[in-house]
């Protein structure tokens, strides 16, 4: 039930998995799969080097310093030419941080000598220590948001290399704060939100994933934990950038009036709640924005909240249509007569992934909740949560959880979800493991059934293979 059409660079395919039989109420809720297939047109596979503007923050301890202004220069010898680049490291007299590339100016171009400068100037880091403390998380933010005004480039993004020597614990209770705008970490992410991206890379094991989590949760990026020698992650983080063809797009329900409520949650590659930009001409007309578009395959849960006490019984309705770019397809169900139970002589179409999708998604959250509790030492709680995580992973078949599981605890029992956690578990493990749930991973789900969409002869309205009434004018099909 999807077309492709191109849109910045990608053409996509996008496709809504509904069960179609649903009982009418004056607040029914349905539940649908959505999922968008993005792929690459054109000529070349990445973005030129001259489109992207990167600023490179080293927040390093003492002890860090030698081995992490060697790794810091070979990133610097990999960068690709025609990249814009700046690199911050240590901090000054006043406590900010300081600027270590380029010697004169603010942005440096990155080509043969360029690089080679560079790379011998990162000597010039200077490590925290404590007549000159770390700056702080929200101090590197709005250090490369600075940076990025002055430099209007379509991509523009900061990689945070961090030991964890500018954390401040204010910024973990803040990053884990919910319901208030306060704190001087969220307050700065606010201020660099919608300015550049940021991916974090951390290394050692003396971080707090809560801020970092935060940061790129917020400046939609990636977490990952490197060795100490992190040119390669560096060197990699760029090339993921590079292959971003639109740096923002929004996803557009377009509802009927009996619709009240629209939501609509990332459930992969990432587990996050989209919020709507409403548009107050267009009250049935709603944008959810999303980020970093490559090629790739993301799936969603769209939620509507239908009044359904006027509509007809036993047709298929329209309720709602789901556009990516210049990509429609339609929401179809039928409301059930009374007395008529949901599955009664049901054919099986439609829903067919949506269990699994559900499935999934708790999974991931008693994964997430599992490695909270180890962190201080909860063992009970972790044992339960893990072992949800264990048995629901057995069940869809996701080898990377049982992977991730047995590096903090024994699996006993994987279909019956039992899990032994021994009694000391290491502090780093339990962080990476963290960052590791956060950088993503799909479910393979069986493809939608498809079918070809049509248009009415009345407003030109694309609408779904099975409708039939138009939901822009309301005339029969």
């Amino acid at each position: 039930m999807g077309a492709t059409a191109p849109s910045s660079g990608l053409e996509f395919k996008v496709s809504v998995d509904v069960r179609r039989d649903q009982q009418p109420h004056h607040d029914a809720r349905i539940d649908a799969h959505l999922r968008v297939k993005a792929t690459g047109i054109g000529p070349r596979d990445q973005v030129p080097a001259v489109e992207l503007a990167v600023v490179i923050a080293l927040d390093v301890a003492a002890a860090r310093r030698e081995s992490a202004a060697a790794a810091l220069a070979a990133a610097l010898r990999a960068l690709p030419d025609g990249i814009s680049f700046a690199v911050l490291g240590g901090a000054g007299a006043s406590g900010e941080p300081t600027r270590c590339y380029p010697l004169r100016g603010r942005w440096a171009l990155a080509d043969t000598m360029e690089k080679r400068r560079a790379a011998f100037s990162a000597g010039r880091v200077a490590p925290a220590t404590d007549e000159h403390p770390p700056p702080g998380y929200p101090a590197w933010l709005a250090a490369a948001r600075a940076l990025f005004a002055e430099r209007p480039l379509p991509l523009r993004h900061l990689l945070l290399i961090t030991d964890g020597s500018g954390h401040d614990p204010a910024d973990a209770d803040d990053a884990d704060a919910t319901g208030t705008d306060g704190g001087a970490l969220r307050a700065e992410l606010a201020d660099c939100a919608g300015a550049f991206t940021a991916d974090v890379i951390a290394f050692g094991a003396d971080w707090d994933p809560a801020p970092l989590l935060t940061v790129v949760e917020t400046l939609h990026g990636a977490a990952e934990h490197a060795p100490d020698r992190f040119g390669p992650a560096v060197t990699e983080a760029l090339r993921r950038q590079r292959r971003v063809r639109s740096p923002e797009l929004p996803v557009v329900v377009a509802a009927r009036p009996a619709v009240h409520a629209v939501e609509l949650t990332e459930t992969a590659p990432r587990q996050q709640r989209l919020a709507p930009e409403l548009r107050p001409r267009e009250p049935h007309r709603i944008g959810f924005p999303t980020h970093q578009w490559e090629p790739g395959t993301r799936d969603y849960l769209l939620t509507l909240h239908v009044d359904a006490s006027t509509d007809p019984l036993g047709v298929l309705l329209q309720l709602a249509t789901v556009s990516v770019g210049d990509t429609t397809a339609p929401l179809l169900t039928r409301w059930l007569p009374p007395g008529v139970a949901v599955g009664a002589g049901a054919t099986g179409d439609g829903g067919g992934t949506l269990q699994a999708m559900n499935v999934a998604t708790q999974m991931r959250t008693a994964l997430n909740r599992g490695y909270a509790a180890l962190d201080p030492m909860s063992r009970e709680e972790a044992e339960q949560q893990f072992g949800l995580a264990v048995r629901l992973a057995t069940e869809i078949g996701a080898g990377w959880v049982l992977q991730d599981v047995r590096q903090v605890a024994d699996i006993v029992d994987g279909p019956r979800g039992l899990v032994r956690v021994g009694p000391t578990v290491d502090r780093g493990t339990v962080r990476r493991g963290r960052l590791h749930i956060a950088s993503g991973h799909r479910l393979e789900l069986p493809e939608h059934a498809a079918g070809k969409p049509v248009t009415c002869p009345h407003c030109r309205h694309l609408a779904g293979p099975h409708a039939r009434f138009c939901i822009a004018c309301g005339r029969s099909l």
